[in-house]
């Protein structure tokens, strides 16, 4: 990286014990497990592991520095032979090593938010700007107060573009995670019913995910999906906007819609042909989205199609699997009823062979707070209308969607409360042709049950 322990007294207040070198780090690293030679290791508090009890397998395996707290140093008799560097408060500053060294590199920031479809979209956008340029984006889904500053701490001089997801469960986080990227392009993919525990409503997610306004650059262009009334109703504070939309006008609209019996979709943007390797009709949103982008970055269609057409499912979002005869649609990253019901839309556009049956195994969807009864219920009607036959449920919260559904003509409808159980139950009860969506909220690990599946085909 294109930095030197020596400029860290510039990122944040600090004192140093033992000596700064003028050499470039190999890296900074919050991981004993991935450190390398010549990094700097920062030591963060976390719920499950203090990164101060491996300051002596960090200091083994070669850092050349350790940012460490003070209440670390207190604790200790003797400090082991090393640099330290020592702060009150390691995650700050970290943070704020990793919001100098992007503003000393300079890079152009596109950062995204949405209730869902962030990580695939920051795909197709990472895929349609590297027809042009040299850009780096965050991985699989570092998109929070830790992820954040880890993707900008692994820029390069060579990176022009970083593209950047900001999540967030609570209010102020996307504001800060914007004080830290500094966006240029601010994009908005959707806003849903996700962390109502903390974000109360509707509008109360609006209000989070507007906070990418935050510190966005003064002349920011800010890039909205036109379909969602929430976002149509706001005000952007950006020097331009641009829209996308299926339905609404925009500048960017989709048509020619169609889908094939994989539930790829194909569309036309400006009469130029686009395919998607990725099943579902909301990926249509957010390639229009990596369009948008690529419009203003000035990417000719025809690349940023090829580019699109290459973009395949991230694993546990709607990575398409086969067990002998039975498809698995494994979407079990997370869940929030918008997202469920996007992909119950996706379940249903799977053509199914003669006998096959469409079954949707769904966990619990979570921190939907006073709504979470309701917004259950309200699941089943929602499987039902999206022609599902079975419906397998794990979850205390899920019980409110296996009650109501059993108030409707679903051809089977099962609950369970353990993974093996739901796992051996659905093993049986699959036969030739059936299409299975599985889904849930993280903390829920739905990816379980595929793996149950797949490894019971072994």
């Amino acid at each position: 990286m294109n930095f030197a322990l020596a400029e860290i007294a510039a990122a944040f207040p600090c004192r140093i014990i033992g000596a700064l070198s003028q050499d470039a780090l190999a890296g900074v690293s919050t991981d004993t497990r991935r450190v390398q030679p010549g990094e700097l290791f920062v030591a963060l508090r976390g719920d499950v592991y203090d990164g101060h009890e491996f300051v002596l397998a960090a200091l083994a395996k070669g850092a050349v520095a350790l940012l460490v707290d003070h209440h670390y140093v207190e604790q200790q008799e003797q400090l082991p032979r090393g640099t330290f560097i020592i702060v009150d408060d390691t995650l700050k500053a970290y943070q704020q090593l990793a919001r100098f060294y992007r503003n000393k590199l300079s890079p152009t920031v596109v950062a995204l938010t949405g209730s869902a479809g962030k990580t695939t979209c920051k795909e197709f956008i990472h895929a349609v700007l590297s027809e042009k340029y040299s850009v780096h984006r965050n991985a699989r889904s570092f998109n929070n107060h830790v992820g954040v500053p880890a993707t900008l701490l692994e820029l390069t001089p060579q990176h022009q573009i970083l593209v950047t997801e900001l999540g967030t469960s609570h209010f102020g986080e996307i504001a800060n995670l914007s004080f830290l990227v500094q966006p240029d392009v601010c994009l908005l993919l959707n806003i849903g019913y996700a962390h109502l525990e903390f974000l109360n409503d509707l509008d109360g997610v609006a209000r989070a995910k507007m906070e990418i306004f935050a510190h966005a650059a003064a002349d920011n262009i800010a890039i909205y999906n036109a379909d969602d009334a929430l976002l149509s109703r706001q005000i952007f504070p950006s020097a331009e906007k641009m829209t996308f939309a299926i339905k609404a006008p925009a500048d960017v609209r989709a048509g020619d819609i169609r889908c094939d019996e994989r539930a790829c979709y194909a569309f036309t943007v400006r009469n130029a042909p686009f395919q998607l390797a990725i099943p579902g009709r909301h990926n249509v949103y957010n390639a229009l989205a990596a369009i948008a982008v690529g419009l203003q970055f000035k990417v000719p269609l025809a690349r940023m199609a090829a580019a699109i057409a290459r973009v395949t499912a991230v694993e546990h979002r709607m990575t398409v699997l086969h067990r002998r005869d039975v498809t698995i649609i494994d979407d079990a990253y997370n869940a929030n009823p918008g997202s469920c019901a996007v992909a119950l839309e996706t379940l249903a556009d799977f053509q199914i062979g003669a006998g096959g049956r469409r079954i949707a195994v769904i966990g619990d969807m979570l921190e939907l707070g006073d709504c979470s009864q309701r917004e259950h219920e309200k699941l089943a009607a929602v499987a039902q209308q999206n022609n599902v036959d079975a419906l397998f449920l794990y979850g205390d919260a899920s019980a409110a969607t296996a009650e109501r559904a059993k108030q409707l003509p679903f051809l089977y409808v099962g609950h369970f409360k353990g993974q093996s159980d739901l796992a051996a139950e659905l093993a049986g009860f699959l036969s030739r042709g059936d299409v299975v969506l599985v889904k849930g909220s993280r903390a829920m690990h739905m990816e379980n049950v595929v793996h149950a599946l797949m490894d019971g085909e072994k």
